[in-house]
C-alpha cells in the first residue's frame, strides 16, 4: 500500500509563497475597506430606496444618473499634496424594478454622508371586469 495515496507532498515555489503572502494581506485589509461606501437596498410595495455611506466623499465629487431604468451612481475624489497624489472612487449600477415611478426618483445627503436615493412605486392597476359577448350577437351586427 502506498502512502502517497493518503499523503501528497507539494513542491514549495516561489509563486505558491508569493499567492499565500496575498491572501494574508488582503484578510489584513478587508476589515479597514468595508463600510466606506456600504449600501442598503430598500424594496416595499411603497418605495424603492437606496441608501449609502459616502461620508468620505464631497458632495461635488458625487454624479447620480438615471437613464431609463438605470440607475448609476459614482464617486471620484483626488487629493495631490506634497508628498503626492492618491485618487479613491466607486461606482454602482441598479436596475429599478418596472413598477417604480422613474419620474419621481429624488435624492437626499446628510450632514452625516449618508446619500438616500429613494422612488415611490406606482400605484397598481386596478383590474376591470370584461364583459363576454355572445357569438350570435357579434354575426347579427356585422350583417346589418
Amino acid at each position: 500500500m502506498s502512502v502517497y495515496h493518503y499523503y501528497r507532498p507539494t513542491q514549495r515555489s516561489l509563486f505558491n509563497e508569493l499567492m499565500g503572502d496575498f491572501g494574508r494581506i488582503d484578510r489584513h485589509l478587508v476589515p479597514f475597506c468595508r463600510g466606506r461606501t456600504s449600501s442598503e437596498i430598500v424594496n416595499t410595495d411603497e418605495k424603492f430606496a437606496v441608501n449609502l455611506n459616502v461620508s468620505q466623499f464631497k458632495p461635488e465629487d458625487l454624479k447620480i444618473n438615471l437613464d431609463g431604468r438605470t440607475l448609476t451612481i459614482q464617486g471620484e475624489q483626488e487629493v495631490k499634496n506634497e508628498h503626492g497624489y492618491s485618487k479613491k472612487s466607486f461606482s454602482r449600477v441598479i436596475l429599478l424594478p418596472e413598477d417604480v415611478d422613474v419620474a419621481a426618483v429624488a435624492s437626499n445627503l446628510s450632514e452625516d454622508g449618508k446619500l438616500s436615493i429613494e422612488a415611490p412605486k406606482k400605484e397598481a392597476i386596478q383590474g376591470k371586469s370584461i364583459p363576454i359577448q355572445k357569438q350570435e350577437a357579434l354575426q347579427q351586427n356585422s350583417s346589418q
